[in-house]
């Protein structure tokens, strides 16, 4: 039951991308989103207004910031895994991923096979030079296996995508997850990874989604928002030891890419509540070394 919340969630990344990929200013183009949201583009639209925010305009961000890490990237890094990635398209759109093996992990086989199908309709020049589509639960133990078996290399360094997925997790899912990435790492690896902050999950001012989190929580008995964090670097993120920077935290009045952006305040006491973009680097050398995998065969 929580997969068909998460599937929900994916197509409502895309509609807001499609949102975002139709002005003349867009800071991102994902000629994909619209066709992949099209069947329900009507149910999608009214939730995706908010009174004084505008959650296509935090997605254009949030997507920006993540292209251009990928952009700017470890140049020997050619091995990119994008986790809980749902609709994503980058494979087909992103030229920074050209002559690279793109692995997307996700826990919904439907979303992939809706993507394919459409995806086929226009025969779209895959832009990376590899592409498997790896359905697992990053909740289970195990997931790693499979990704493995996919011949992801351990021994090279790989730039790990988390758009949208700590705060669908749990303090302690975040860091097993997290504690695998850093196995699976060869020095030089990066992470990218967004926060919610703490306000956003406490007081539930969740806009278009405040009823999505309320039928998850009747439903499966628990809600949605799982995670946030103010202090990114002392959360979880700074459990692996790897260099860390806060490339914006969305919590103040300023420009991004030249758009305005102006923060979204708790709805009780109209606190500016932050969301956090973060680049994680692991060190060319380290004092320790975390126990290995074996190559992928």
């Amino acid at each position: 039951m929580r997969e068909d919340f998460a599937q929900y969630m994916s197509f409502m990344d895309a509609y807001l991308r499609a949102i975002e990929s139709a002005r003349e200013d867009h800071l991102i183009f994902d000629p994909f989103a619209e066709p992949l949201t099209r069947q329900l583009a009507a149910k999608l639209m009214p939730r995706s207004k908010m009174e004084n925010y505008h959650p296509d305009e935090f997605m254009a961000l949030r997507s920006r910031y993540l292209d251009e890490a990928i952009l700017h990237r470890n140049p020997n890094i050619r091995q990119v895994v994008i986790l809980g990635a749902g609709l994503d398209t980058r494979a087909f759109r992103l030229g920074s991923l050209r002559g690279c093996h793109v692995f997307e992990i996700d826990q919904s086989a439907e979303l992939f096979i809706h993507k394919s199908v459409v995806l086929n309709e226009f025969d779209p020049e895959l832009i990376a030079e590899r592409y498997d589509c790896i359905v697992a639960n990053l909740n289970d133990f195990n997931w790693e296996e499979n990704l493995l078996s996919s011949r992801f290399d351990p021994d090279i360094p790989t730039f790990w995508a988390m758009e949208g997925l700590t705060m669908y997790l749990t303090r302690a899912n975040n860091l097993a997850l997290l504690k695998t990435i850093d196995i699976l790492s060869a020095p030089g690896s990066e992470i990218w990874g967004d926060m919610m902050g703490e306000a956003f999950i406490a007081q539930a001012f969740l806009g278009p989604f405040t009823a999505m989190n309320q039928l998850c929580e009747s439903e499966v008995c628990e809600a949605l928002f799982q995670y946030g964090e103010d202090d990114v670097l002392g959360g979880v993120f700074s459990e692996l030891s790897w260099e860390m920077e806060v490339q914006a935290a969305l919590a103040e009045i300023g420009k991004h890419f030249g758009r305005k952006w102006a923060p979204l305040c708790t709805r009780w006491s109209n606190v500016p509540v932050a969301f956090t973009f973060v680049l994680a680097k692991k060190p060319l050398t380290r004092l320790s070394k975390p126990a290995s995998y074996p190559s992928a065969k």
